[in-house]
């Protein structure tokens, strides 16, 4: 009786300590959703603008560039030594690898496979508020109020030598037990979860404030022809930063401050009403301190092992360039951008000398992020009509659609942004 009893705890703990890697990746770089341009305010117009995004995410680029779904991570090949591996002492290991013996099952195979689908849909709201300043210098504040609805679902694919294991044990320790482990086996990616300390994968629903944006543009030359402007942007930790505790993870914030500048020039071309615009800029992420889990080996993240590092996620380098057309007899314009941004890898780094190789393997799971976009938007504006005194409220209404061409370690959803914009 004795030898049934261990015989069934092995069963429940073989099939719940299965390794994989964390779906929990903070990546900065998103798909735009605007063409840039060089106008200022004049001085005391005041600016409130809403903008609102819709965006649905179920597949990345990985680091090849090629697409896979958004959790490819959650599906792993599980191998014996894999099971035999995670027990938690040798007497354990030795009765693993008894039952797998006696169910003359190949060492070389493996129990199955580990299976997972997650899915979002983000729904962001941006009130910002600019005024100008000077008949140079614009300052705008922007609050980012984020809804994302999280579908995700694991599950275990038994193969043949899964299922002799199983028998086995049943032969051990009875049908019941034999039942019990099945359903273990079934949902073997939260079981290990629940056991290191995370929560468990399942459907949610995050809504919170994002990190707060303050904008400063400055028109430097401004004629018939053409205008520049510099830009200089400062975002706060104000959204939610990334959970340690959960594996897959949507935080509304990175958890620390950036600083940006950048440079934005238009050109009308042949006609007034032809604009061409480029535009680049640069983002320093500046450093902080974040709790991270430490990695048990460069396959799996996963790890009961918590510790406060410093952080410093990749700076990032953003440029593009735009054509704009507006019909003012209709008061509508139409425009088509490129845009490409780049962020560096981010790096980790600890006080526990034992653990500087764990540091690399947490740094391997945030490399270097690129991503190639297109943009075409339209907008309505009643801006010069109401100059010449034809329409009594100056507003402006735009709609913009932003896609992927191309990338590395970044989502590939679309993003489709509403906004509507008023002055007084």
């Amino acid at each position: 009786m004795k030898t049934n009893v261990k015989c069934q705890w092995i069963v429940m703990c073989a099939f719940s300590v299965i390794g994989l890697v964390t779906l929990a990746d903070a990546s900065d770089i998103k798909a735009p959703f605007e063409l840039e341009s060089s106008q200022v305010l004049p001085r005391g117009i005041r600016n409130p603008r809403f903008k609102n995004l819709f965006m649905q995410v179920d597949s990345k680029y990985n680091g090849l560039g090629v697409v896979e779904p958004l959790g490819q991570k959650l599906n792993k090949v599980v191998s014996w030594n894999d099971i035999v591996a995670a027990q938690p002492d040798a007497t354990q290991q030795a009765s693993v690898e008894g039952l797998i013996k006696q169910a003359g099952i190949d060492r070389g195979g493996s129990p199955g496979s580990t299976s997972g689908q997650v899915n979002t849909y983000a729904n962001i709201k941006v009130p910002v508020l600019a005024m100008g300043v000077t008949e140079n210098l614009t300052i705008a504040i922007a609050v980012p109020v984020m809804k994302v609805d999280v579908s995700a679902d694991t599950g275990f694919i038994s193969a043949e030598d899964g299922k002799k294991f199983v028998d086995a044990a049943g032969s051990a320790s009875g049908p019941v037990k034999a039942d019990e482990a099945a359903v273990k086996l079934n949902d073997a990616v939260n079981q290990k979860l629940t056991r290191l300390g995370y929560e468990r994968i399942g459907n949610m629903t995050i809504s919170n404030i994002g990190d707060v944006k303050l904008v400063n543009k400055y028109n430097v030359i401004k004629s018939d022809w053409n205008s520049l402007s510099v830009k200089a942007d400062v975002t706060f930790p104000t959204g939610k930063k990334p959970n340690p505790d959960r594996a897959l993870d949507v935080p509304t914030g990175d958890g620390q401050y950036d600083v940006g500048l950048g440079a934005i020039y238009d050109r009308k071309i042949l006609t007034q009403d032809l604009r061409w615009n480029v535009f680049g800029g640069y983002t320093m992420q500046l450093a902080d301190t974040l709790e991270k889990r430490l990695p048990t080996s460069p396959t799996d993240s996963l790890s009961a092992d918590k510790e406060m590092l410093r952080r410093n996620l990749g700076d990032q380098i953003v440029t593009g360039t735009s054509l704009s057309y507006t019909v003012p007899r209709i008061g509508m314009t139409f425009g088509a951008g490129y845009n490409f941004q780049y962020q560096t890898r981010t790096s980790y780094q600890g006080d526990v000398a034992a653990n500087v190789e764990r540091y690399r393997w947490l740094e391997d799971d945030a490399p270097l992020q690129a991503l190639h976009s297109a943009t075409v938007m339209t907008g309505f504006s009643t801006v010069d009509w109401y100059k010449q005194k034809k329409f009594k409220l100056p507003f402006q209404a735009n709609l913009a659609y932003s896609h992927p061409l191309l990338g590395r370690n970044v989502t590939t959803n679309d993003v489709l942004a509403g906004e509507l914009v008023l002055f007084f």
